[in-house]
């Protein structure tokens, strides 16, 4: 009878342990589950933050600049300042929010139509690619110390300015003058007038946004963020 209850007892406290192993088992896993949760919820977070701030700061630089006049060019372009920034923030992981922005801000600010022609995606990507060769130039031949120690090296940044600016007017010279030259309705591009009010305008959007960034933004997210200051 003795040797019974022992049993009974001894019983018992192994289903307790492996009560317990379970129990612990399953809080592993759930703590697990968490973790993976919030990595992913993290990763998530770090993915989309720069693709929402890009598309709808090139959003709002084509609002505020008004009309655009793509065969002849504007007085200042900011759009092509706002797409130089986010480049320089984030890098070109942000390079089909950037196409994306550039399109719908089109369609809403300028007439333009939802669908995307061959003509109209070839100048959509016209429009990104001259900051990030601007970029990727400057950095091959190191001049892209654009931020050195939280402050701001002006000199690289005017530099980015009127590269970009000359780039951009470049390809879209050559661009647009191959799209005018297929309709015989629209008339000629005038190559002076084009390189002229291009270079200009494109200066103009790119120094402006770029030294506001400089002097008002970067200022501000070292006050209220200090670890948040761009070191590009």
């Amino acid at each position: 009878m003795e040797w019974s209850k022992a049993n009974i007892k001894a019983r018992i406290l192994q289903g307790e342990g492996h009560r317990n192993d379970t129990l612990k088992s399953v809080g592993e896993d759930m703590t697990l589950n968490v973790e993976k949760s919030e990595s992913t919820y993290h990763n998530l977070k770090i993915f989309l933050q720069p693709q929402i701030v890009t598309f709808f700061a090139i959003i709002f630089a084509t609002f505020i600049n008004g009309p655009s006049y793509p065969y002849i060019g504007n007085l200042i372009w900011l759009p092509l300042g706002a797409m130089s920034l986010c480049f320089l923030l984030f890098d070109y992981k942000v390079v089909l929010a950037a196409l994306l922005a550039t399109h719908f801000a089109d369609v809403w600010f300028h007439s333009a139509p939802m669908m995307m022609t061959q003509d109209t995606i070839v100048q959509h990507i016209a429009a990104v690619i001259a900051p990030i060769i601007a970029i990727a130039s400057m950095r091959f031949f190191k001049l892209s110390n654009f931020f050195d120690g939280g402050k701001v090296v002006f000199q690289h940044l005017l530099f980015l300015a009127i590269l970009t600016a000359l780039f951009n007017t470049i390809i879209s010279f050559f661009i647009n003058s191959y799209i005018a030259s297929k309709d015989a309705a629209m008339e000629q591009i005038n190559a002076t007038v084009f390189i002229k009010n291009y270079l200009i305008g494109d200066l103009l959007g790119c120094l402006v946004v770029l030294f506001f960034a400089a002097l008002v933004i970067v200022p501000a997210i070292k006050y209220f963020s200090p670890k948040s200051v761009p070191m590009v």
